[in-house]
């Protein structure tokens, strides 16, 4: 998982949004649509979903998509963060290559 601004003033969503991070994340992000290895993206908010690429680079990787998960949007049409699956489909997806699933309550510590 990958934010477009690494930083941000507390309370201030957006506020480091002009100090350059983007180059840095879409130099990443770049490079992980173009690895061979299959990998998922889960694409939460239209931010996330305008980086998506087209053509045959994407197809060997899971594009997931939801609104942001933040309180103002997570419930919302026209995909809701809140119950939209994508932890259990990113495992499924892992499985079918077989690799092993996340460990999704371990991975942050």
């Amino acid at each position: 998982m990958l934010n477009a601004s690494l930083t941000v003033l507390a309370g201030q969503a957006g506020s480091h949004s002009r100090l350059g991070w983007q180059a840095l994340t879409s130099s990443i992000f770049r490079a992980l649509v173009e690895s061979e290895r299959p990998l998922v993206f889960m694409l939460w908010g239209a931010h996330a979903q305008a980086m998506r690429p087209a053509g045959n680079e994407a197809e060997r990787h899971l594009w997931l998509s939801a609104n942001h998960p933040s309180p103002l949007s997570a419930s919302r049409p026209p995909v809701p963060f809140i119950g939209c699956g994508h932890f259990g489909q990113a495992d499924a997806f892992l499985l079918q290559r077989g690799e092993p699933p996340i460990d999704w309550l371990g991975a942050a510590s």
